[in-house]
């Protein structure tokens, strides 16, 4: 992880005119949780993509596509005009880690390279560890592909957004959301694109404008994701 963080201040320090760093939140162990803001300052009101990595631990490769989509994008908007006017007229708001305490965890051993969730305690009377922090948001949260037993690598918590990982970029998101156009999570489970809600019985309400072909709505009620 201190790899990535100093990626993060060097990249800063090599694009002092798009790249910025916020924090926005801290971990269950009180790290920060920081991300890119890449964009042109035009001075005026911007739209917005947000995209996050890593946040299922154990998805080393997921971090590792949030830094190469950085690079690809901060080397072309000076030579691509296309890429220019998206710097223009767009604001990326990156996370290259969002589980970052259980990131961490899954450099210990051998024992641990296949961590989940985030670090956080179990509830009362549990003796595991973590919540899925891809299941504790606010959007039908405990209905499908979850579970609430505290010790399956797909608990949901116990509440939505009861893990402050997932509280920061609620927060975050939630304060600008007028302002986002589009919100991606990655992960590297298996070559998919999934869709909101994540629920066999609903869809979102542009469903119809996003890329063609799209998987069945159904697809999303996957065991992983």
């Amino acid at each position: 992880m201190p790899e990535i963080t100093n990626w993060m201040d060097q990249i800063q320090r090599d694009y002092p005119d798009v790249v910025s760093i916020i924090n926005y939140g801290q971990t269950y162990e009180k790290r920060n949780i920081n991300l890119l803001k890449i964009g042109l300052n035009t001075g005026a009101k911007k739209k917005a993509i947000w995209m996050d990595c890593g946040i299922h631990a154990r998805e080393w490769i997921s971090p590792a596509f949030c830094q190469y989509f950085v690079r690809q994008i901060l080397q072309a908007y000076k030579t691509d005009p296309k890429m220019e006017e998206m710097m223009k007229n767009l604001d990326f708001y990156i996370t290259p880690v969002l589980n970052i305490d259980g990131y961490i965890y899954t450099w210990k051993d051998n024992s641990t390279r296949l961590w989940r969730k985030n670090r956080s305690p179990g509830p009362e009377n549990c003796t595991c560890y973590g919540t899925d922090l891809n299941r504790n948001f606010d959007a039908n949260w405990g209905t499908v592909g979850i579970s609430f037993n505290c010790c399956s690598i797909i608990y949901c918590g116990s509440n939505p957004t009861s893990e402050l990982e997932a509280q920061a970029v609620t927060d975050f998101v939630g304060s600008r959301k007028d302002d986002f156009l589009c919100f991606l999570t990655i992960h590297s489970y298996g070559q998919l694109l999934l869709v909101s809600y994540g629920h066999p019985n609903f869809t979102a309400p542009n469903y119809i404008e996003l890329p063609s072909p799209l998987p069945s709505p159904r697809m999303n009620n996957l065991m992983f994701g």
